[in-house]
């Protein structure tokens, strides 16, 4: 289920900030704090500048000269930037709601949560979130283009529905990440309700082949936006934990665990399951970085982005760059 909190956004985003609670690169062409916290005590980004606003920023992509990363918010938003530093507001995904989507989700209008894009099958594929507040009764879409652009040059394809949920037994149909592992494709995604799952992908349409597996959560536990990622043989899935949405009140934090097989089981640090409460945290609350959530990284490095809440700016969600590092086979997180 989804509430919603004051928070102050540019006019794009009003109204778009989401809250599950149970009572919330590829390079075009190529294929808080609980245990075992280990985080850096940084309490100044270093990396984006300015003002605009972001909540849950999709992957960040390069398509020609340019960065771009879509967030939650009226007809999609989308952002991008030559650096990764300066970013400008480009041309959003819709001009209007794909037809089909109320009946999957009766009363949705434009505000779309979430997307996250990634290249393969010759195409850029972006999955997005449709739900209501209040409602486990949501579906994730598909669009797709063969290059982005920002001014209204980009021509998405609609391609319908991927996965829809319709009660809290299910795995909610919201926060897709995409993970391409060479000529394989899976998307993680879930909140809250019956937990994360994993399904298979199958490259050429960009839907599900097989059927989903849970891998952390369940039992309307806080689990959302996750991060399926690879390193070396094992796969990372980095969750969120907490609450987001209420500004500088937001306790939102990142665990993760890790796999030898994307469907799990993933364990922590500890060898806890996340299905069974485990988590290991990467990033939490420091200083004005506050609530940092919705984790991913750019393909083919060792950058990723998340938003935060920031505690200078009356908790206004913010993108922010983070890096990764790795020790033994876990991750850190810093800005």
């Amino acid at each position: 289920m989804k509430t919603i909190t004051s928070l102050v956004l540019l006019a794009v985003l009003l109204g778009s900030c989401q809250n599950e609670d149970p009572i919330v690169s590829s390079n075009e062409g190529a294929s808080a704090v609980t245990q075992n916290s280990e985080i850096k005590n940084n309490t100044t980004a270093k990396t984006v500048t300015g003002t605009v606003a972001s909540h849950d920023p999709s992957t960040i992509v390069k398509s020609g000269v340019n960065y771009y990363v879509f967030t939650t918010g009226d007809n999609i938003p989308m952002t991008y930037s030559t650096n990764l530093v300066n970013w400008t507001w480009g041309t959003s995904v819709f001009t209007s709601t794909p037809s089909w989507i109320t009946g999957y989700v009766p009363g949705f209008v434009k505000t779309f949560w979430a997307p996250d894009v990634a290249w393969f099958n010759n195409r850029w594929n972006m999955y997005y979130s449709c739900s209501t507040f209040g409602s486990s009764t949501s579906t994730i879409g598909l669009v797709t283009t063969s290059a982005i652009s920002q001014s209204a040059g980009t021509t998405w394809t609609d391609r319908g529905v991927v996965v829809s949920s319709t009660s809290a037994s299910d795995v909610n149909a919201i926060d897709p990440s995409i993970l391409v592992d060479g000529a394989n494709v899976y998307m993680a995604y879930g909140s809250w309700h019956a937990g994360i799952g994993v399904v298979s992908i199958n490259a050429s349409t960009g839907k599900p082949s097989g059927t989903r597996t849970i891998v952390a959560g369940g039992n309307s536990a806080s689990w959302e936006a996750p991060c399926l990622i690879k390193e070396g043989s094992y796969y990372y899935m980095f969750v969120n934990r907490g609450t987001c949405c209420n500004g500088v009140n937001s306790t939102y934090y990142i665990v993760v665990g890790r796999s030898t097989s994307p469907f799990g089981p993933f364990v922590d640090k500890n060898g806890t399951a996340l299905t069974s409460g485990g988590g290991t945290t990467v990033l939490a609350t420091q200083g004005n970085y506050i609530g940092p959530g919705h984790l991913s990284r750019i393909v083919g490095t060792q950058k990723g982005s998340v938003h935060y809440y920031d505690g200078a700016d009356s908790g206004n969600p913010k993108l922010e760059i983070v890096y990764f590092t790795w020790s033994s086979g876990w991750p850190t997180l810093s800005y």
